[in-house]
């Protein structure tokens, strides 16, 4: 099942989210290799507000890889993913430039 935990995360920057990205991976939460699969986030940096979505079993499992990561969630919602695919990368994507912010 697909999960998105909404963060009010004031003062967050894309940094952080490479953070937890970083911490993911080393806990085997970016490769699939766990019950819960960390997908990635959506920064909306003016707003204080991120987005990260997770697959797993349940919401419990989720809640409790999201505090792991020490990913501030508010609000963990069940999601039906509407459009292609998920992308699935074998290696690095490049990174966005700063938003200078």
């Amino acid at each position: 099942m697909l999960y998105a935990a909404k963060c009010y995360w004031p003062g967050v920057t894309q940094a952080d989210l490479e953070q937890v990205t970083e911490r993911a991976g080393r806990a085997g939460l970016a490769s699939g290799s766990n019950s819960v699969t960390y997908l990635g986030s959506l920064l909306f940096a003016d707003d204080d507000l991120v987005l990260c979505l997770f697959q797993g079993p349940s919401r419990a499992a989720v809640i409790q890889a999201s505090e792991w990561l020490g990913i501030p969630c508010e609000r963990l919602m069940h999601l039906a993913w509407l459009g292609p695919a998920l992308p699935v990368h074998e290696e690095t994507p490049p990174r966005s430039p700063p938003s200078g912010r």
